[in-house]
């Protein structure tokens, strides 16, 4: 298949951004949302197409220009993704190649194969880039260069559609890899979403030490650093935990276990074990290769 033409559904941070990286490319993009003034901007800043719509229209005729699209990017919060998918799905053409960013692969990606005709090709991603802000206004073109993005192909898809995939998101600079969606969900567990429930925690912790309204006038940057994505959206992060719940909770129970051993000996007042337990998540740290851009 030559890929010409990509639909993108979901024109927030992450849909924005890759309409506006597959414009730059020189790709005609369809775009769809649920937000005319979203829609009037992209329009304006030349970003989607004419015949773009908007998702809860009236009139099925337009969902017809999606029949152009060789790719489609599903970009909704994860909890709508597959209904999305189920709407325009009659619109798409055979061979179509349709994929999505959520956050969580497991629950998507089994709810998918039980949806998708067998007409088209479904491959579970996740770009692992973001910002704490949201929405098309703080989109960006440059947003996946050098993150990596992760693909939880089925064991069914041609690896023609995979290497077609993954040309198509390494044009946008970013690095991909396959993982399962069991093997997704554990990552993205420990370097995603427990660092924003960690953020969380310290963001209502300090609430509650804060008895005058005053001590964030104090915050340097390292606290302002930690607890930059605990401003991200409530709404986008409660579908995002619930649906990764197990795993969330195994690198919960772990993180707990870690804050009761700094506890107990700071009761102690045990020096080296204190100094070892620094030691040993800075040295971890510093192994580490650089990775995804996520929050």
């Amino acid at each position: 298949m030559n890929i010409k033409e990509i639909a993108v559904v979901g024109l927030g941070l992450i849909g924005g951004s890759i309409a506006k990286a597959f414009k730059s490319l020189g790709y005609d993009v369809i775009g769809v949302d649920k937000d005319d003034e979203t829609l009037q901007q992209a329009l304006k800043d030349n970003v989607i197409s004419k015949d773009s719509f908007n998702i809860n229209t009236g009139d099925e005729e337009l969902f017809e220009a999606l029949r152009r699209a060789d790719a489609v990017f599903v970009c909704t919060p994860v909890f709508r993704i597959v209904s999305t998918i189920e709407k325009i799905q009659p619109f798409l053409k055979e061979g179509c190649i349709i994929t999505d960013t959520g956050s969580t692969k497991r629950q998507i990606v089994e709810s998918a194969q039980k949806v998708v005709n067998e007409k088209i090709h479904f491959i579970g991603g996740h770009p692992m880039a973001g910002s704490h802000e949201s929405g098309y206004g703080w989109s960006d073109e440059n947003l996946f260069k050098g993150c990596s993005w992760i693909l939880t192909p089925h064991n069914d898809t041609p690896d023609k559609i995979l290497e077609e995939l993954i040309s198509l998101i390494e044009a946008l600079g970013a690095m991909v890899y396959i993982l399962s969606p069991v093997e997704h969900d554990k990552v993205v567990a420990a370097v995603s979403h427990l660092p924003q429930v960690a953020a969380t925690c310290l963001g209502n912790t300090l609430s509650e030490i804060d008895e005058n309204g005053k001590i964030l006038r104090f915050a340097g940057r390292g606290l302002k650093d930690t607890t930059r994505i605990a401003r991200s959206s409530p709404e986008i992060w409660v579908d995002i935990l619930l649906s990764n719940r197990d795993e969330l909770i195994k690198s919960i129970s772990i993180f707990i276990d870690k804050l009761e051993y700094i506890r107990n000996y700071l009761e102690k007042e045990d020096d080296k074990r204190i100094k070892n337990f620094l030691f040993k998540a800075r040295e971890y740290l510093k192994r580490g290769e650089q990775g995804g851009c996520a929050d």
